[in-house]
Formats: structure tokens, C-alpha cells, sequence
């Protein structure tokens, strides 16, 4: 791997884990100030448009970062883009504020007043869209340090932001929305006056491309993914929908801060996805099976005990977690949180099978399973968030606890129909015994420790985080210590053997040393 490689690597998983912890802070914040309600009001908002996103979009961000990666181009190049999202913008903003009439409005937004829907929609394009646009940019240019320096500064502004909002008792949904947008717009700026210098050197064999060449090459990338883009845009904006109009905004503000606290370990597969993709990549070019199912193999298991390690500790203390750091009103989600921090387990092994499927070039199959996955969780989402009375169709009503159940149990389906797929293409065996040995022993050892916890710390109920942080951080200790003893005994849990284990952990000790 060159250097300058090593140290874009290196500084994306440092910046990653900063932003992802200031990012992590900022969110407990915002919903502690708000109620379960509010800060429920304020992810529908938000979310709707993330889902409106990939319907707007069609594919052409991904179309954009990789044409402008593939060599430099000129100023008139950008600006041409430019104007399509100026176009994206101004079509929704006109569409809801002017053309959308307003009994449709309220039954898509269900009430919301229309001030509050632009401003949610301006937040969420220029978070979604705009920046992600500027740190294509200068990842083009091989500006990661400029990028992520940006992203650690924003994530930054949003805390501290945060923070005074708190302290003075100025949270609300439209101030969130509001801070979002001067934030957002102000470092969007500052982030184009930073890495447009650097976007713009050279030009090569783009300076000639025309207007009508661009469209033609962004029609022939785009195509096969506009299917895929309704299809998420229906599979996104329906589950947040079913869960806003059926269990009501708590509901909405109980799972999504699950959500929040599920997805920390995904951090671990996010700092390693573009150097497996790159390997697996190459492997399959050489047509080297043996390698490949070796790389497969050690990523995708030891990613999955990683997550298991963190669910199996965390899952018991869930109820005192989430009422400690977020106060008594959000103790309701606790048997939320409990179940989705299995989510993390297979969404890293779904994110390392779709890697596998991108670099085999096998995408046909990848989107078949992808859209079968999508459709399927509309009525399955109806059945568990629907009320078992009033309706033609009657459901469980389920509320935060039914989306949980949806997420986790698809999750668990579909991934396991792509590692089955790729076993088949590459003619392996298909295993799973690891996915169940590996969460049960961590589950096992996680409530051990938990119940000896209780037997000796008497008021383990309580949500005092004083009251509360000896018994967590004695039974993590103990709790690491018989994970580690499980991994010794059963290494073919993470894909590796013993003599294996021991070269890595005297590699890791090495580093250790000279770094102290």
C-alpha cells in the first residue's frame, strides 16, 4: 500500500471515529433537550427527505464522484452539475411550497405546517446533497486530510452549537432545523473556497467533453439504478411514514434513538470497506478463489464478532443505558435499543456481501435481492406498525418495537440469501455457524456478567449514572476478559487460528511499544 495511501487511511478512520462520537454526543443532546415526541417530529422530518433523496438523485451522485475521480475536469464541468442540484432544489422547494396541494401535504407530512416542512427540506439537501457534493470533490483530488478536517470541523460547530442550545433552553425542532441549515450552508462555502483550487488543476481529456456527451454518459451510468432509487426512496420514506402515522411521533423518537446507539459499531466496517473492496477486487481480476474466500472470510467474521462482542456486552444493560444518558422519558425504548443493537451485526455482514457482489461485477443479483428485500418490507411494516382494530387489514401495533422486529429480521434474511449467493458463485460451502455460535456465547457471557453485577451492586434499576458506573465498567472488565477467552478456545470465530491470533496480538504489541 504507498504512503499516501497508508495516511489517507489513516487519517479517514481517525476523523471517521471523531466525527462518529461527536456526531453520537450531538444526537444525545438534541434528544434529551427535545422529548421522545420532539425529537421523533424532528428524525420524520428529516428522515422523509433522506428518503426523497434517492428518488431526486437517481444515481447521479455516484455517477458525479466517479467521473470526476477518473481524471480532472474543468470549471464548466462542475458548473454543470451544479445546476442539476440547483434544479433538484428548486423543483421540491416550488413542488411542496406552491404546487402540492394542501390535503396531500398533510397526509404525507400528517400535519405538519408547510414552513416547517421547507425548512426540514432545505436542511436535509444541503446535508445530503450539497456537502456531500464538496467532500466529493476533494476526495477526487486525493484531499482527504482538507475533507475530513472540514467534517471534524462541522461536526465540531454542530456540538458546541448543540450544547449552547441546551444550556439556554433554546432546543426545538425548528431551531435544530434551522442550526442545520446555517451550518450546513456556511461550511458548504467554505469547503468550495478550500478544495476548488484543487478540483480544478490539470483538465485532461475532460476540457472537450460537451454538454450532451455528459448527459449521454450520466444516462448510460444512471439507468439501471432507477429502479433501485424508487425502490429506496418507497422502502425509506414508508417506514418512517407507517411509524409516524401509526405509533405517533414517541414512538418515532423511541426508535430512532435505538437506531442511533445501534449503528456505533458500523464504524469498524466503514474504515475497512474501500481497502477490502480493493483487494477482493483484484483477487477476482486474477481469478484467485482461494484468496478471495480467505480475505471474505476473515473480514466478514471478524467484523460480525467485533459487532457481536459490543451487542452481547451492551444488550442486558440497555434499559439503564439509554435511561441514564437520555433521562427516565426515554426509558420506553430500552427493549427497543436491546433488540436493535443486533441490526449492526448483519449490516456489517450485508455490507461486506454487497462489497463482494460490486467487485465480482455480479451487480445483477445484488440489486435482485436488494429490491425482493425492499419490496417485502412494506407489507410486513403495515402488519407489525397497524392497529389490530380500524383498518381493513388489521395489525399488531407494534409501534418502535415492531420496526425493531422488522429491521433485525429482514436484516437477518437477506444477508444470508447474498453470503448463500456468493457461496454458490464462487462454489464454497455455505456457513452460518458462526453467525449463531458467535452471538450466543457473547449474549451468554454479557447477562453472567450483568446477573453477577446485580447480585453484588443491590438497585441496579436505577438510571444514576453515579450509581450506575462502577457495576457497568467491573462487569465490562470481566466481560472482556471472557470474550477474549471464547475467541482463544473457538478462533475460527473471527477466521483465523491460534498461531494466527498470536502473530497479530505480537504485532499490535509492537506497535504499542514504539509509539509509548
Amino acid at each position: 500500500m504507498p504512503a499516501s495511501v497508508k495516511k489517507r487511511f489513516l487519517v479517514s478512520l481517525v476523523s471517521n471515529a471523531l466525527r462518529a462520537g461527536m456526531s453520537f454526543f450531538t444526537g444525545l443532546i438534541i434528544a434529551r433537550g427535545l422529548s421522545p415526541a420532539g425529537y421523533g417530529e424532528l428524525s420524520f422530518l428529516l428522515g422523509s427527505f433522506v428518503a426523497l433523496r434517492s428518488l431526486l438523485d437517481l444515481g447521479t451522485s455516484n455517477a458525479f464522484y466517479t467521473f470526476i475521480a477518473q481524471e480532472k475536469r474543468p470549471l464548466r464541468y462542475y458548473s454543470w452539475y451544479g445546476l442539476w442540484l440547483a434544479f433538484q432544489f428548486l423543483f421540491t422547494l416550488c413542488a411542496v411550497a406552491f404546487f402540492l396541494p394542501a390535503d396531500l401535504r398533510d397526509r404525507l407530512w400528517l400535519g405538519h405546517d408547510r414552513s416547517a416542512i421547507l425548512l426540514a427540506f432545505s436542511a436535509s439537501f444541503l446535508q445530503q446533497q450539497i456537502w456531500l457534493t464538496v467532500t466529493q470533490i476533494g476526495e477526487a483530488a486525493r484531499k482527504t486530510v482538507q475533507v475530513q478536517s472540514l467534517n471534524i470541523a462541522l461536526a465540531a460547530l454542530y456540538l458546541s452549537s448543540a450544547i449552547l442550545l441546551y444550556k439556554y433552553g433554546g432546543i426545538s425542532v425548528r431551531s435544530v432545523l434551522a442550526l442545520l441549515v446555517l451550518l450546513y450552508l456556511a461550511m458548504s462555502f467554505a469547503g468550495l473556497r478550500v478544495l476548488a483550487p484543487f478540483a480544478r488543476q490539470g483538465g485532461g481529456a475532460g476540457e472537450e467533453i460537451s454538454p450532451r456527451e455528459m448527459f449521454g454518459k450520466y444516462r448510460a451510468y444512471c439507468a439501471p439504478l432507477a429502479m433501485l432509487s424508487a425502490a429506496g426512496f418507497v422502502y425509506d420514506f414508508s417506514d418512517k411514514w407507517l411509524l409516524q402515522h401509526f405509533g405517533g411521533a414517541s414512538q418515532q423518537g423511541f426508535y430512532q434513538v435505538a437506531f442511533q446507539f445501534a449503528t456505533i459499531s458500523v464504524l469498524a466496517t466503514t474504515s475497512i470497506l474501500n481497502i477490502f473492496w480493493k483487494e477482493t477486487a483484484e483477487a477476482v481480476r486474477l481469478n484467485d478463489s482461494e484468496r478471495v474466500r480467505s480475505i471474505f472470510r476473515r473480514v466478514s467474521r471478524g467484523l460480525y464478532m467485533f459487532g457481536a462482542v459490543l451487542s452481547g456486552f451492551l444488550i442486558p444493560w440497555s434499559g439503564q443505558v439509554i435511561g441514564a444518558l437520555l433521562g427516565r422519558p426515554y426509558s420506553q425504548a430500552g427493549p427497543v435499543l436491546g433488540l436493535m443493537l443486533l441490526y449492526p451485526l448483519h449490516q456489517s455482514l450485508g455490507q461486506v456481501a454487497g462489497t463482494v457482489f460490486l467487485a465480482s461485477e455480479k451487480t445483477k443479483q445484488y440489486m435482485a435481492v436488494s429490491l425482493a428485500g425492499m419490496f417485502l418490507s412494506l407489507p410486513i411494516s403495515y402488519l407489525l406498525q397497524a392497529p389490530a382494530q380500524g383498518h381493513l387489514i388489521p395489525g399488531l401495533g407494534l409501534g418502535a418495537m415492531g420496526m425493531a422486529v422488522k429491521m433485525v429480521g429482514l436484516n437477518i434474511l437477506s444477508v444470508n440469501i447474498l453470503l448463500w449467493f456468493i457461496a454458490r458463485n464462487h462454489k464454497w460451502k455455505f456457513d452460518y455457524l458462526y453467525q449463531i455460535a458467535g452471538l450466543g456465547i457473547m449474549l451468554t457471557a454479557g447477562w453472567a456478567v450483568k446477573l453477577a453485577a446485580a447480585a453484588v451492586f443491590p438497585g441496579m434499576d436505577s438510571f444514576d449514572r453515579l450509581h450506575l458506573i462502577a457495576p457497568f465498567l467491573i462487569s465490562g472488565c470481566l466481560y472482556l476478559v471472557l470474550a477474549g477467552c471464547a475467541i482463544w478456545s473457538l478462533p475460527w470465530l473471527i477466521g483465523m487460528d491460534r498461531e494466527e491470533i498470536r502473530r497479530y496480538a505480537g504485532r499490535l504489541g509492537e506497535i504499542i511499544g514504539n509509539r509509548l
